[in-house]
């Protein structure tokens, strides 16, 4: 009997925790949001649509409304076994999507830092589809076979807990794992790149391909670490706590990947600013901001695409500090 109530009181405990984990996770990507809007304002609506664009809008809101519908999952009183069911099917896709596209914006990214390389292009989108397809196997493997209880809770409220998940099921991670280590090295050798051709990574914080390489390696850093978190509580935690790392992992892909866009876009804007008080000198046709709100412009396509093999982005910035010394 006592061992009864000892593992009764510890699954309420469970309960709260994973309680308190979402609505942390929803206070982080609120918070953002808030903080935020006035740059999404002035840096991402004014701009014409494009990919990006609408891979930040769909990151930035989709993720939100996203934690706002687990909120009601996890505190409405009024729910049934079928709601539950639904909602676990919902929080699995639900994390798998937020996560795509945070790296689609990532992958973006990377693809303008290596100067448009096919061959980066290429491995990108075939690990990409590799991961987040087996990532979805699993997924729908586990969705598909799971039950849902509502389960009564002391005074008059109810708790969605899952059933019949496997122990194999931590595996869901491993290749996002895996993907997210292969782009945290390429950003980290964009990095070293840098470092060897400018001296110091953050001498000058508002060169765009700088501020595009620290933005990649301190993403992929935090959400490799978050994803490591998250398969060692679904391989270590009981099946009570599986809820919690969740909704941070969905809260950190948000944030981050939009905050890349953001910290880009407003670096180009000052840069363009820069650009309207000085003559216009020969290296100054590759003055404009590197990226646009959640792209690289047209412009910097064609110009990117014109390269010869030799000229790396870092040369073009070498040559821009250079004509800007001179006058």
């Amino acid at each position: 009997m006592d061992a009864f109530i000892k593992e009764l009181v510890q699954d309420l405990e469970h309960v709260q925790i994973s309680r308190y984990a979402q609505l942390s996770s929803s206070c982080i990507i609120l918070f953002d949001h808030l903080i935020t809007l006035d740059d999404e304002i002035n840096l991402i609506w004014p701009s014409s649509w494009s990919l990006g664009k609408v891979l930040f809008l769909l990151n930035r809101y989709y993720s939100l409304a996203a934690v706002l519908f687990n909120n009601y999952g996890f505190f409405s009183p009024n729910l049934t076994h079928e709601f539950c069911l639904r909602f676990f099917q919902w929080q699995g896709w639900t994390g798998l999507i937020g996560c795509m596209l945070a790296e689609g914006i990532l992958q973006m990214r990377l693809y303008a830092l290596f100067s448009l390389d096919k061959r980066i292009l290429f491995l990108m989108l075939s690990m990409f589809v590799a991961s987040t397809g087996t990532a979805a196997w699993i997924m729908w493997n586990v969705v598909t076979k799971i039950s849902a209880l509502a389960l009564p809770l002391p005074n008059n409220d109810i708790f969605c807990a899952p059933n019949g998940i496997p122990k194999d099921f931590y595996m869901f991670w491993v290749p996002l794992l895996v993907y997210e280590c292969l782009l945290c090295t390429l950003a980290l050798v964009r990095g070293f790149q840098t470092l060897r051709r400018s001296g110091s990574l953050f001498l000058n914080g508002r060169q765009l391909v700088v501020i595009l390489v620290r933005d990649s390696i301190m993403y992929f850093l935090v959400i490799c670490v978050t994803y490591m978190a998250s398969l060692l509580i679904w391989i270590m935690a009981p099946s009570t706590l599986l809820e919690v790392p969740i909704g941070f992992t969905i809260a950190m892909s948000c944030v981050l990947a939009n905050r890349v866009v953001l910290n880009v876009r407003d670096a180009g804007q000052d840069v363009s600013v820069t650009d309207s008080k000085r003559p216009i000198t020969h290296a100054s046709r590759y003055d404009t901001s590197f990226c646009s709100p959640g792209t690289i412009t047209q412009f910097e396509m064609d110009q990117l695409r014109s390269m010869k093999a030799d000229k790396q982005l870092e040369d073009i910035y070498e040559d821009y500090e250079y004509s800007t010394h001179k006058a």
